[in-house]
């Protein structure tokens, strides 16, 4: 009796386990996650729900930014440098910590103090001398290509005091010997013209390291920051901001205004998300059922993502991944250029990590048919990547 009760007790655990998991077991897909803005699902949702949940850079006034207090940190620089004193800074941060967007939040501070500023966002490598000068001539508005480095910094001192943003610096070189002479004209020019216009850099976090260590790059800066993620408390004040833009008045029958209290739904997803606002975009969206009220959604718990993927990746796929995660983006030729390898075997690892949904093939004419890390699973694989002591 004793062995039959024990053997019915067994089936009906296994089955338990089965069909009905436990929240700390049950996992979602990581391909699942990198191609969920392709599934019909998503693409079903209201148009006014998915423009609440925009994964991308926000302009300075738009009203689904919280607040953060990095801004601050560019505002002293910029005071600092308004009351004389020679300042540059540089700003560096994880992929999808919102450095474009904090930086759209400085320019819109900027214009409100009639403070004359030109920002420019990098969208491809750099690789000479006259490629450098010809960037920051074009934002400036001078004619590059009749000067010489030395005549180029005469030229750029004789402008009015103002600030200089450029963003995606990550973008900036490629780890060649040409690198060193695109940062040292960089250099020569920032250096040169500090003590008149306020230079401001940000670039991502691993990028930045590699700038770092291997060309002194922090030399450039008399103040530098780090831009932390999210914590859950912002991540939680995000998504509560982004379902109030998208006109939702209550979530799992909860008020909007009482989504904030610690047994919310809105919590749990923020705890998952571990400081990535991706994933909380993700999580949000990807659990939800719309209300049987108007203006109301039901979320499921969220779930795990499910990280096996990336344990199988070859030794050289997870190199490749640590390069473009410190370089922006590679195209193949570059690829083929750092791992000393034909270019079809680098399309074909390019393209395996893509079709697996670990990089996006950016298809424009300035990215140059470059691979970059997927926005909405890049935090998961750099921190494996870390883990693993292919970044540091």
């Amino acid at each position: 009796m004793i062995n039959i009760k024990q053997s019915i007790s067994d089936t009906w655990l296994e089955a338990k386990e089965r069909w009905f998991p436990s929240k700390e077991d049950s996992t979602v897909p990581l391909d699942q996650v990198s191609r969920f803005y392709q599934t019909d699902f998503y693409l079903s949702l209201d148009a006014g729900l998915k423009s609440a949940f925009y994964d991308g850079p926000l302009g300075g006034l738009d009203s689904r930014i919280i607040e953060r207090k990095d801004i601050e940190f560019l505002q002293d620089c910029h005071r600092l440098w308004k009351s004389g004193r020679n300042v540059s800074c540089g700003i560096y941060g994880e992929k999808g910590t919102g450095l474009s967007t904090l930086l759209n939040m400085f320019a819109h501070d900027l214009k409100q103090q009639d403070q004359t500023y030109k920002l420019l966002s990098l969208e491809r490598r750099l690789s000479s001398e006259q490629d450098v000068i010809e960037v920051i001539g074009r934002l400036l508005n001078v004619e590059s290509n009749e000067y010489q480095l030395d005549q180029f910094i005469e030229a750029i001192n004789q402008l009015p005091a103002q600030v200089v943003i450029l963003d995606n610096i990550h973008f900036l070189v490629q780890r060649t010997v040409n690198a060193q002479v695109v940062i040292d004209t960089l250099s020569a020019i920032i250096l040169a013209s500090r003590g008149l216009h306020f230079w401001v850099l940000a670039s991502e976090e691993q990028a930045w390291r590699r700038l770092c260590y291997g060309y002194q790059f922090e030399h450039l800066f008399s103040h530098q920051q780090q831009i932390p993620n999210f914590n859950e408390r912002q991540i939680r004040d995000l998504l509560i901001k982004r379902f109030s833009y998208g006109g939702f008045h209550t979530i799992n029958d909860i008020s909007i205004e009482e989504l904030a209290q610690e047994k919310s739904p809105i919590n749990d997803v923020a705890k998952r998300s571990k400081g990535c606002v991706e994933l909380g975009l993700f999580y949000c969206l990807n659990n939800l059922t719309y209300g049987t009220k108007p203006q109301s959604i039901f979320i499921m718990p969220p779930q795990e993502v499910d990280m096996t993927a990336l344990k199988r990746l070859t030794q050289v796929e997870l190199f490749t991944l640590a390069e473009i995660s410190t370089h922006g983006q590679l195209s193949i030729k570059e690829h083929h250029r750092i791992f000393r390898i034909s270019l079809n075997e680098s399309k074909m690892i390019l393209e395996h990590l893509r079709v697996l949904g670990l990089l996006d093939k950016n298809e424009e004419i300035t990215r140059s048919d470059a691979y970059s890390l997927k926005l909405i699973t890049s935090a998961m694989v750099i921190r494996y990547l870390i883990s693993m002591n292919y970044l540091y």
